[in-house]
């Protein structure tokens, strides 16, 4: 099984028994189809924030803020698997960023991802 669909079925396991607010999660799937579907170079922290925003600001009702922040840290975890520790603490950043209403296009600029949110297409 590989590691997205474990998380996928942890996910599914924890909504179904009332742990995660639908439209929090519904949004953070939305924005990681959206960076798969962009393809874009060096704009995943810009993905991580702006799931993390719509997650929390987007959305209405209970458990809004731990939904995010569950979903980005099980995503950090299995990235664990492949990526170095320094790389997941500056995810979290761009997370947290989000998560507390931060614009999240300082991370398009800041790391020269030419991903357009406006047409949903990267321009290089």
């Amino acid at each position: 099984m590989s590691t997205l669909s474990a998380l996928m079925l942890l996910l599914m396991f924890v909504h179904a028994s009332n742990g995660l607010n639908p439209c929090s999660s519904a949004k953070m799937w939305g924005a990681y189809n959206e960076m798969k579907a962009a393809n874009c170079r060096n704009c995943d922290r810009y993905f991580h924030c702006i799931g993390n925003y719509r997650a929390v600001y987007q959305c209405t009702g209970l458990l809004r803020r731990s939904t995010a922040s569950f979903i980005s840290n099980m995503r950090e975890w299995t990235d664990g698997f492949r990526d170095s520790g320094n790389n997941s603490a500056e995810d979290q950043k761009a997370n947290n960023h989000g998560r507390h209403g931060r614009d999240c296009g300082i991370y398009l600029r800041k790391v020269g991802c030419a991903y357009r949110p406006s047409n949903k297409k990267c321009h290089w």
